[in-house]
């Protein structure tokens, strides 16, 4: 079963397009959504809804919707599995997205550095959680929780990292 697009859906793509196509390098995640809502028939919907239901904050529900819409969008793969657009940081609290295409290798390797560092926190991560589930294993009790393994199992994480 596919999932049926909705109105705001069919916005996202032309203004993701809009906004690319504007801009020289990169763009921000919140450009595309701020292109949506300024839709002229969205803005006059969300500007009624405040209207009349501004206790019920319907409007902010509509733009959270986009913005995890357009996160969607952007997260989206080509048909050999790789992401059409890439995100990185600079330094800002916002991250710059730009196609994939369009990176120089600079940017690919900005891109990678911080792949890099996720993989390797996920990894510690997961190593944690094996030394936690190998100390929950030892108790033997299928309802054993992490808390009561926690304190002991915590000092072995503590100094895998810092081995790491």
């Amino acid at each position: 079963m596919t999932k049926q697009k909705t109105k705001i859906d069919n916005l996202i793509e032309p203004a993701l397009l809009k906004v690319a196509k504007r801009t020289t390098n990169y763009f921000h995640k919140s450009a595309v959504s701020n292109e949506v809502m300024n839709n002229k028939h969205l803005a006059g919907v969300l500007t009624d809804l405040h209207t009349r239901y501004g206790a019920w904050k319907l409007d902010q529900l509509i733009k959270r919707y986009v913005d995890h819409r357009v996160g969607q969008v952007l997260g989206q793969r080509d048909v050999n599995g790789l992401r059409v657009y890439e995100c990185y940081a600079v330094g800002r609290p916002e991250r710059r997205w730009q196609p994939l295409r369009a990176m120089t290798a600079d940017t690919l390797r900005n891109v990678m550095q911080q792949t890099r560092v996720q993989a390797r926190q996920l990894t510690l991560k997961g190593e944690g959680y094996h030394i936690l589930l190998d100390e929950l294993e030892k108790l033997g009790q299928p309802n054993a929780t992490v808390d009561e393994v926690y304190d002991r199992a915590i000092k072995k994480i503590l100094a895998h990292k810092e081995a790491a």
